[in-house]
């Protein structure tokens, strides 16, 4: 058959089918199936740019599940969300840290969502009011009545390539009753410090006396006149022992192996020697009624904290001049105990080989007079108190353990894929983490700051904020194009392991020392980013979906364009948005009266 007929037949074809059209673009009859070789295809009788239904569920009510509820309220359509939260109220680590001196070591001003900015009373906030911060945030949004069942954990995850949905088992903590519930998209929000562990002591829960752990602290003891021990010299435990220090009878308190032990981030802009500062009132309505001041206040500490990441390199000058800072600065705090002093500074791992531990009043504490500083390990406990390393035992009132949280990256509970468990296959073969927010072979599944995540380049909130944006823009893909899962290919997730591994040499995370992104193994290659925070949010800013395989609802990949339509030829929105955007409402018939044609100065042909 001629050319110029095939083309007759197809403009009659489509004469007879536009007539049946209506207004909102759909046919009155549905169109014949064709066939492509053996499979039969059916055109979706709907406009192109249509958004499937999905349902999302996020587990945990923190920093990431409050601003996924805000930004899906103003990005996402036709899309349920259900967030299941063990505990008795949102705010994740705020929530839960309550111990004595529990405070962020990021300004204030930098630790809070870029869409609601506060008017903080101190310049580095403790827990009680940035849980605040997080609850009004809750209550004006009525975020809990909305989407979050508290006292709910999710026990297992499961997926089925057969039915295309993830099969969570929740349980009802009050009740103890587990019930079945399914989504398409599972959203990890859980939190990196969230598992808290025991230390391996012998004899510890045989100890008759307080016995506490930092992340379920017991605000109504008394430590007033007391006999203490504390064990661990991370975040936690700095801040413990600088904020009960002064009320103790004694301390004894262990530093196993070296740490460098700052002034908070973006001291600078901190009080004298980079200690904490209440705001003013002054301050505080300066701050209140002029944005673009407060604005400006935080790009500037923004821009501190983001600029550290320079003494992160080795042998750059900076980490030169922030290694010989924090040593002068150390010896300067512990001139009372200069021997000390030189067992716990660091020699062969520069500042920001573990996350940098600010702690005012800390060092001057482990220097008192009324302190006992052991630098091996403990014996035992006993139970009225604890053997030391040479066999002296000792008797204390309470125990404090600020020994951290389990950061092994293995989920707490069974997540499968099509009966594959991700807990064998990372202890097997390892953590394998695409760019933090997606893992290989594992559909429909993103995390807030899993591993190989910015966990040490400073305050978490814009970082929150950037992964949220990414995964909406996830799921709205997956409505508008059909796609029924996706996960970023092995290989791909292979190439950035490989470039992390390698670029991580360059820094300090790999110098010998214990770290939380290394599971405390020291030679381990750590699970943190590669780069700057700056470029881990460049990076974020866009999907790449050349790296994720997809399957689709369809066997026809390209089904989402339906019957011809776009979707805003029939919602009523602006179908002229290629040329640009009115900043102003015009009137139409004005405008039309003064520029319609006439017959006066008609235009050549």
């Amino acid at each position: 058959m001629a050319p110029s007929m095939l083309l007759d037949d197809f403009i009659n074809s489509q004469a007879t089918t536009n007539a049946s059209c209506n207004r909102a673009g759909q046919t009155d009859a549905p169109i014949p199936a064709t066939t492509t070789g053996s499979l039969p295809y059916t055109i979706r009788e709907q406009p192109f740019g249509t958004k499937k239904h999905m349902r999302v569920v996020i587990m945990g009510a923190g920093i990431s599940g409050l601003n996924l509820f805000k930004l899906a309220e103003d990005k996402l359509e036709n899309v349920d969300i259900v967030c299941y939260e063990k505990n008795d109220d949102i705010g994740g680590t705020w929530l839960e840290n309550r111990y004595a001196g529990c405070a962020c070591d990021i300004p204030s001003v930098n630790y809070q969502y870029s869409w609601k900015p506060a008017i903080w009373s101190k310049y580095y906030s403790e827990s009680q009011e940035i849980w605040e911060y997080l609850k009004s945030i809750e209550e004006e949004n009525n975020f809990i009545e909305k989407y979050v069942k508290l006292r709910h954990l999710i026990v297992g995850a499961a997926w089925t390539d057969e039915e295309g949905k993830w099969k969570l088992t929740v349980k009802d903590i009050a009740t103890g009753e587990e019930k079945t519930d399914y989504c398409d998209v599972f959203l990890n929000g859980g939190g990196v410090l969230n598992k808290w562990k025991w230390p391996t002591v012998p004899g510890l829960h045989d100890f008759t006396g307080k016995l506490m752990h930092s992340a379920t602290w017991d605000q109504s003891y008394n430590f007033t006149g007391k006999k203490i021990a504390v064990i661990g010299a991370g975040s936690s435990g700095v801040q413990i022992v600088a904020s009960l220090y002064e009320r103790l009878d004694h301390l004894y308190t262990w530093v196993r192996s070296p740490t460098w032990i700052t002034a908070g981030f973006a001291q600078d802009f901190a009080g004298k020697d980079g200690r904490n500062f209440y705001y003013s009132e002054e301050q505080k309505e300066l701050m209140k009624t002029d944005p673009a001041k407060y604005l400006a206040y935080r790009k500037m500490i923004e821009k501190e904290l983001n600029q550290r990441f320079s003494l992160i390199i080795k042998k750059s000058d900076d980490a030169k001049v922030a290694k010989d800072y924090s040593d002068k600065e150390m010896r300067r705090r512990m001139v009372e105990d200069p021997e000390l002093a030189e067992k716990i500074i660091p020699k062969d791992f520069a500042v920001g080989c573990r996350r940098p531990t600010p702690g005012n009043g800390y060092l001057e504490a482990l220097a008192g007079k009324k302190t006992t500083c052991f630098t091996q390990t403990i014996k035992a406990v006993t139970p009225t108190g604890f053997v030391d390393h040479t066999g002296t035992e000792y008797e204390v009132d309470a125990i404090v353990c600020a020994t951290g949280f389990d950061t092994s990256w293995i989920p707490r509970f069974p997540l499968t894929v099509n009966g594959i468990d991700l807990r064998d296959t990372w202890t097997n073969e390892g953590v394998l983490s695409y760019l933090s927010v997606a893992v290989p072979e594992i559909p429909n599944y993103f995390s807030f700051c899993g591993p190989y995540g910015p966990l040490a380049h400073g305050s978490f909130f814009p970082v929150i904020e950037k992964y949220t944006d990414y995964i909406i823009k996830v799921i709205i893909k997956m409505q508008v194009d059909g796609i029924r899962s996706l996960y970023p290919r092995r290989e791909v997730t292979q190439d950035f392991i490989k470039h992390s591994a390698e670029f991580l040499k360059r820094t300090a995370w790999t110098d010998p020392c214990s770290s939380w992104f290394k599971n405390g193994q020291p030679g381990s290659i750590p699970t943190i980013y590669p780069g700057s925070r700056v470029s881990f949010l460049r990076l974020l800013k866009d999907p790449r979906f050349e790296d994720f395989y997809m399957k689709y609802d369809d066997d026809n990949r390209f089904s989402f364009l339906g019957n011809g339509f776009a979707l805003e030829e029939i919602d009523g929105s602006d179908m002229t948005y290629y040329l640009g955007s009115l900043d102003e409402e015009v009137d139409q018939d004005a405008l039309i009266s003064v520029l319609k044609g006439t017959a006066v100065g008609v235009a050549a042909t």
